[in-house]
């Protein structure tokens, strides 16, 4: 309603409202108009004020400066309009009438359309169920009934915490889907009113809800189920939504729209949007976001940031003849430090005449030129661009595959284990000096599992007591990804024996040990860390000190290497194909994957014990006299340091 003032027509409706009031309005500018306080007031003789009214010219006039977070939605900084009368009494009233009018106006800027929360709510649903489209036409490799499944299991739980956040409003769910659709519309947090970023999160948790269920159905074979909220089905069939109610009346400003970047959005939102949808939908770990960051940042350096329309292949060619010339070290070396792409380049350049710089490797460039791929593969799926500018690009490799990755040699491997960490150390902060201590832990048993298993350090570092099974008088680790445990992919969950040298060297007595002290986990002094919370995370790093401090470090050889050197080993005992790849958690090539389905325990325990690393361990590391074994599953670190430490106990 539009409202009504006393004066000299009593109850007649005032001739102009705030929406049609121009002729009124300031014409000072912004400047003027920004330097007011909202309550401006008149004082009269009597000392009597009235607040946001001041006099022009024997007239009271209504003024109140908009808030700068909805000037350019409402189109105005400031509110102005004269009240028609020069009697204080007749002012007060009626500038109270438009105070409270104004706050209607406020309070209706500051939420977002119904057509632009239908927008936003399509686009979402309409990009999620593209890109599950892509992703059934083009699969990079065939489902299993496993993976199928567990998918299934992950909708199911995702629809289940969908709705519950709906119910506790909890709008932090609905983040990362909000982000991306945000910044495919250009809009941005800290351009939204009070509630606005809450609006756009509960409808996309609304839509979620619908749109879950549809995947969910898919999976089961139905294509053909619809959205059942009212919102969602609003915004897909162009039917205008239920506004909610406001005090904003038919003479409100209209809201301009909003405006959009010539071409679209530039590379870098697009890409930290593609970025975050990754990592929301599982698909990337943090460690791999975080490379692909690197990746799009170096991306934007040498090529510019602009639409993504706007780049061509010769740009792609460009970014590659660039960063295969970068030094291996470019981002740690204090040379190249705060330089450009360029700049590192001249420096490494010049460089090369006094020595010898390696470049970044073929798998890198391959690495950056992937993740690049996949956001032209998601934009092309959506129509942003016409064609993948990064696809069929080759690769070499200055190494065949079997020699990418070293290695352990037998001396190495015997340098490791009569190390003092094997053979007896001075304490548990001084594990690289001979003494008489030899501790059972996790820094212990690790390579041990590794060089007699093959199995992955994430796999040995996240086992549990309960993994340690038995069945047909055949001791072996269950590889599972019960939570909060994590696979490599489908096919590392497998059963794995213990070697025989391991049940030798007291590992049956350490998993009593634990079972004793009520543990959970194998190794429970392993704690979550880096990117992606590994618990192998602190440890690789301590092995690393460890093998330079006793002489056994190289380039290419590190703990996965442990992998290579029992896969080696197996299969120069003779161990077949398929056999070798079940017990390592890998995928078999050819025809043989499609009859061979599964290997027998025996056989894992045969091919386990193949793995002969070229001497008696359990000789070597024969205990002395004076020699103390702790079997101690869970170790109290001391903080302090000694002089004598070294660099591998820290």
């Amino acid at each position: 309603m539009v409202p009504t003032f006393p004066g000299s027509n009593p109850g007649a409706p005032a001739k102009k409202t705030l929406n049609n009031c121009s002729s009124s309005l300031s014409s000072a500018g912004g400047e003027a108009a920004s330097s007011l306080a909202t309550n401006d007031c008149y004082k009269s003789g009597r000392g009597r004020r009235l607040l946001n009214v001041i006099r022009r010219g024997g007239v009271f006039h209504f003024r109140r400066v908009v808030p700068p977070m909805l000037r350019l939605r409402i189109g105005r900084s400031e509110l102005v309009r004269s009240l028609s009368t020069n009697t204080i009494a007749s002012a007060r009233m009626r500038a109270d009438l438009l105070y409270r009018h104004s706050e209607g106006i406020f309070a209706a800027a500051t939420m977002l359309s119904s057509e632009e929360i239908a927008g936003l709510v399509k686009e979402f649903y309409q990009l999620t169920l593209t890109i599950d489209d892509h992703r059934r036409l083009f699969p990079e490799q065939p489902w299993s009934e496993e993976k199928h499944r567990a998918r299934s299991e992950y909708l199911d739980q995702s629809l289940a915490e969908q709705r519950e956040a709906l119910r506790k409003d909890d709008f932090e769910k609905a983040n990362p889907a909000a982000q991306v659709v945000m910044a495919r519309r250009h809009l941005s947090e800290a351009n939204l009113g009070p509630g606005e970023y809450n609006q756009i999160r509960q409808a996309i948790l609304r839509a979620s809800i619908d749109i879950i269920g549809e995947l969910r159905a898919r999976q089961d074979g139905d294509f053909n189920q619809d959205p059942r909220d009212k919102l969602l089905i609003d915004a897909l069939s162009g039917a205008p939504l239920t506004q909610p109610p406001s005090c904003q009346s038919d003479a409100l400003p209209a809201q301009p729209p909003r405006p959009l970047a010539n071409g679209g959005p530039n590379f870098s939102e697009i890409a930290e949007a593609f970025r975050s949808d990754q990592v929301a939908t599982k698909i990337w770990d943090q460690q791999t976001a975080g490379q692909a960051r690197a990746t799009y940042r170096l991306f934007a350096e040498v090529c510019g940031d602009k639409p993504l329309q706007n780049y061509t292949r010769g740009d792609a060619d460009e970014f590659r003849k660039k960063i295969q010339r970068l030094p291996w070290d470019y981002s740690k070396a204090p040379a190249y430090r705060n330089r450009s792409v360029d700049e590192i380049l001249k420096v490494a350049e010049s460089q090369a005449k006094t020595r010898d710089v390696q470049p970044i490797t073929q798998r890198t460039v391959k690495r950056h030129f992937s993740a690049l791929s996949g956001l032209w593969g998601s934009a092309l799926s959506a129509g942003t661009v016409s064609q993948n500018i990064f696809s069929g690009f080759r690769f070499g490799s200055s190494k065949k595959a079997s020699e990418q990755r070293d290695a352990w040699t037998g001396p190495e491997l015997e340098v490791l284990f009569s190390s003092p960490l094997y053979a007896g150390c001075k304490s548990e902060l001084r594990r690289t000096e001979p003494g008489s201590l030899v501790l059972k832990d996790e820094r212990y048993w690790l390579p041990f599992i590794a060089i007699f298993s093959g199995m992955r350090q994430e796999e040995i570092a996240q086992l549990h007591i309960e993994d340690v099974k038995e069945a047909d008088g055949i001791t072996f680790f269950d590889i599972n990804d019960k939570p909060p445990r994590m696979l490599k992919n489908a096919n590392a969950a497998r059963q794995v024996p213990l070697h025989a040298t391991l049940i030798r060297l007291g590992f049956l007595e350490y998993l009593d040990q634990c079972r004793k002290s009520r543990q959970v986990r194998l190794f429970p002094n392993l704690k979550p860390g880096g990117a992606d919370n590994r618990l192998g995370h602190s440890f690789s790093k301590w092995f690393t000190r460890y093998r330079r401090d006793i002489g056994v470090y190289r380039k290419g050889l590190d703990f996965h290497s442990f992998r290579h050197s029992a896969s080696t080993s197996m299969h120069q005992g003779g161990i077949e194909r398929a056999v070798l790849d079940h017990v390592t958690g890998h995928s078999t090539p050819g025809e043989t994957s499609r009859y061979v389905k599964a290997s027998a325990l025996a056989q894992l325990q045969s091919a386990i014990n193949s793995i002969d690393i070229g001497f008696d361990i359990v000789a070597l590391l024969q205990a002395k006299p004076g020699m103390k074994a702790f079997v101690r599953p869970r170790l109290r670190y001391r903080k302090q340091r000694r002089p004598s430490l070294g660099r591998s106990d820290r």
